[in-house]
């Protein structure tokens, strides 16, 4: 193994110490032969540790999970081939949401490529090495080889700017045979560029808030995932607006704020809510991703002549858009302009009162209760992650204590996500504590039985590793969700009967007896919950929530009824149509 020098560097060690400069200080990933000599390296950065995952796609889903905590990439390493398409699920994920990742994948060598010899890990006669390269080509916004010496750090660098600009992930391709090569280590004194310019824009989004009769802010997920919730909430303390947050921007604005009105989600929104944003003539929409379970089922109206639309790498204003104009640095330059002007205080709606559920009577564990007590149990620092499926439609009646970080893939919604997102966010969680000196918060995992199954073995290596989460699981025989949507008797919704008791014993935790319960009632559930295990847990916790199969959020039954609905009427004109033909 070379030596760094004040001139030159190994590209392996360039590349973890850039990284490191980013913020990441834990590297996700599963060793395999082509990629043992690069996690050499690693050790030989200060504050940089190698983490190893049960799997590829854990590994992916756990990077994810820290980035989102971070706010810095997420980094995985694997093989390959068979590691680089294990993980790329994961990684689409990562796209679709737009959370940073930096997939680093070590290769065979360019002289094995040149000869396309028939390696391990390759497919098929007179193999093509670079094929896996072209398969990424969707879930990535930049890539590099790094096979040039003379390129490789603006290489590194040029595709990691892209990453932090784009908020979306990237991939670093190495031969086996770069990875001890010398390279220019100079340009790691210099932080990675990502100035941009947009004045024009801001100035129309000044005289459209100025003049606004009745504006109001709307906070969604992708502020967050380009790393500006501070200026979010502090752009909420300036604005003094009435403020609204989707189903996936929870959390970003604190819910106990005096303005804050709740989630809009379109016609799947509490009483109310859906008519005080859409009369607003002015709509602030910070960060917005509309995906179908972010927007009722896409039952989101707001006109284009009534909302500046601050995107990732936009901004769209009252019908105007303005290209190269990136999400942070306009709202940290907004709220330099804002101290400047005088902004009316705009009192919040009076919103009508909810109704009762008939069910609030109930001793057992039922939907409508459940979340709002999941709600009640976080506190300041906390961390809740919640799977695809009745979780992401039930938190949105929770009210979350300031300071607390909501995380779920509702877009992509691939589920057993969030179990290696928990692992992620419980390390980059323990980080930011070690950081700034601040022990207060949990790590909270909900996730169904279902989803459970997927990706189970990253328990494992919580408990390897003495992270101490919360892992609430929701036991309701199967995909409860799935039987919502179709076939509520159909064996394909059905999954095996684990006994999830004995889980924390099987992968080997410190005390499983005492560490593990369950809870069929609210009292039961109150009681474990005020525990001092819950409180302030120094060991993993399992709670086995039973419930009952067919209960389910109103939000999903109504989404449900909103597509069920748009699919009937579509079928029928098609009917109508092709009557109408045949009547010639």
């Amino acid at each position: 193994m070379p030596t760094a020098t004040e001139t030159q560097i190994p590209l392996s060690l360039y590349l973890w110490k850039r990284i490191r400069q980013l913020g990441a200080r834990s590297v996700m990933g599963v060793p395999g032969d082509m990629n043992l000599e690069l996690l050499d390296y690693i050790d030989q950065v200060e504050e940089l540790s190698w983490v190893g995952n049960a799997n590829e796609l854990n590994s992916a889903y756990a990077a994810d999970g820290y980035a989102r905590v971070k706010g810095c990439p997420g980094v995985i390493v694997t093989t390959m081939g068979v590691g680089e398409l294990s993980a790329l699920n994961g990684v689409a994920g990562a796209y679709t949401e737009q959370v940073k990742l930096i997939h680093v994948v070590w290769t065979t060598a360019t002289h094995v490529q040149a000869k396309r010899l028939m390696i391990h890990h390759n497919l098929g006669p007179d193999p093509d090495h670079k094929v896996f390269e072209k398969i990424s080509t969707h879930v990535r916004c930049a890539y590099a080889w790094l096979e040039d010496k003379a390129t490789a750090a603006a290489e590194v660098d040029r595709v990691i700017r892209e990453c932090m600009l784009w908020s979306l992930p990237v991939y670093l391709f190495v031969p086996m045979d770069y990875v001890h090569v010398l390279i220019e280590a100079s340009p790691l004194r210099i932080p990675i560029d990502l100035q941009r310019n947009e004045a024009e824009a801001l100035n129309r989004t000044i005289q459209a808030i100025k003049t606004a009769k009745n504006p109001i802010l709307l906070v969604d997920c992708l502020t967050d995932r380009h790393a500006a919730t501070e200026e979010a909430r502090k752009l909420a303390d300036l604005l003094g607006f009435p403020i609204f947050s989707t189903s996936m921007g929870k959390t970003i604005i604190d819910e106990t704020h005096p303005k804050y009105g709740g989630v809009y989600n379109g016609e799947v929104s509490y009483l109310g809510v859906k008519r005080a944003v859409e009369e607003s003539d002015c709509i602030l929409n910070i960060g917005p991703l509309l995906a179908d379970s972010n927007t009722g089922g896409h039952t989101r109206e707001i006109r284009l002549d009534q909302v500046i639309l601050v995107e990732p790498r936009s901004c769209t204003i009252l019908g105007t858009t303005y290209a190269h104009v990136y999400l942070k640095p306009f709202l940290q330059k907004l709220l330099v302009a804002l101290q400047e002007i005088t902004l009316p205080s705009i009192p919040l709606p009076t919103l009508p009162s909810q109704p009762v559920p008939a069910d609030t009577d109930s001793k057992k564990i039922v939907q409508s209760w459940i979340w709002k007590r999941l709600g009640e149990l976080t506190r300041p620092g906390d961390i809740l992650i919640a799977e695809s499926g009745t979780a992401q439609f039930g938190f949105p009646d929770a009210t979350f204590q300031a300071g607390v970080k909501y995380i779920t893939q509702v877009y992509y919604g691939s589920i057993g996500y969030s179990v290696g997102c928990c692992l992620g966010a419980a390390i980059a969680q323990g980080e930011l504590q070690a950081e700034t000196g601040l022990k207060n918060g949990r790590t909270i995992l909900v996730v169904g039985d279902g989803s459970l199954q997927l990706t189970v073995q990253e328990i494992g290596t919580m408990i390897r590793l003495g992270l101490s989460p919360l892992l609430i699981v929701i036991n309701n025989k199967g995909y409860t969700i799935e039987r919502a949507i179709h076939g509520p008797q159909a064996g394909y919704n059905d999954i095996s009967s684990w006994r999830h008791q004995a889980l924390l014993n099987f992968f080997g935790a410190r005390s499983p007896e005492e560490s593990s319960r369950e809870v069929h009632t609210k009292e039961e559930m109150d009681r474990v919950f005020s525990l001092k295990e819950y409180q302030y847990p120094r060991d993993i916790q399992l709670l086995e929530v039973h419930m009952d199969v067919m209960d389910i959020p109103w939000r999903l039954r109504n989404q449900i009824t909103i597509v069920n609905a748009r699919a009937k009427k579509r079928k029928a004109a098609l009917e109508g149509s092709a009557n109408g033909v045949r009547g010639m």
